[in-house]
């Protein structure tokens, strides 16, 4: 017995065998590990009516982000603060395996800021992280629509020389949230995929 032990004993406890620590510790590792290996946290709001169009070499998207305005969400546009969402899209060949067949990414941000005083929402748009949009609306459901209803947006520019069968993947992020008061996560929907789209052939 080792003299901790034994001290240990004489003041009556004694320490837990060292098979039991070494559980303990590959317990507390293994929740270290999935805490920093899960950064995101499922969000309530679904996306719906994912779909893609052709407009010459244009890859154009049209979605719904349904119950995205929970009280949390409301409550911080409430505050005045930025209150953004964030739409990432990916351009697929339509092959067997995700990794092989990425081609392009994009993200279309939409962030709100409301105005106490004027009591107005001002929106800004950006694709890309370049500003394409700037509008102001006065009431709670014209700003829903404006955050989380896309028509025809062009996301992609087709290399004249693609020709095969394509497809989109989309995923909205929410603003971000901690766990354990202290590990930023992100805050997203699952992954949607889109319609196939196939450009046209060349022609001869």
């Amino acid at each position: 017995m080792s003299l901790s032990n034994i001290a240990a004993r004489r003041n009556g406890w004694m320490a837990p065998p060292r098979r039991a620590r070494l559980a303990l510790r590959s317990e507390w590792l293994v929740l270290l590990g999935w805490l920093l290996l899960a950064p995101a946290a499922r969000a309530e709001a679904k996306i719906s009516g994912f779909q893609a169009a052709l407009d010459g070499k244009q890859v154009l998207v049209s979605l719904a982000l349904n119950s995205a305005f929970n009280r949390r969400f409301v409550a911080r546009l409430d505050s005045g603060l930025p209150t953004a969402i964030l739409y990432r899209f990916e351009l697929y060949r339509d092959g067997r395996h995700w990794w092989e067949r990425r081609l392009k990414a994009n993200t279309f941000e939409v962030v709100a800021i409301y105005d106490a005083v004027g009591r107005v929402y001002t929106v800004f748009s950006r694709l890309d992280d370049k500003l394409i949009e700037s509008r102001t609306v006065h009431d709670r459901q014209a700003l829903e629509g404006a955050m989380t209803r896309i028509e025809r947006l062009p996301v992609f520019t087709l290399a004249d020389t693609e020709h095969r069968r394509l497809l989109l993947r989309v995923r909205a992020e929410l603003g971000s949230r901690t766990r354990l008061s202290f590990i930023p996560v992100t805050i997203t929907t699952d992954w949607v995929e889109s319609n196939r789209i196939r450009p046209p052939a060349p022609q001869r």
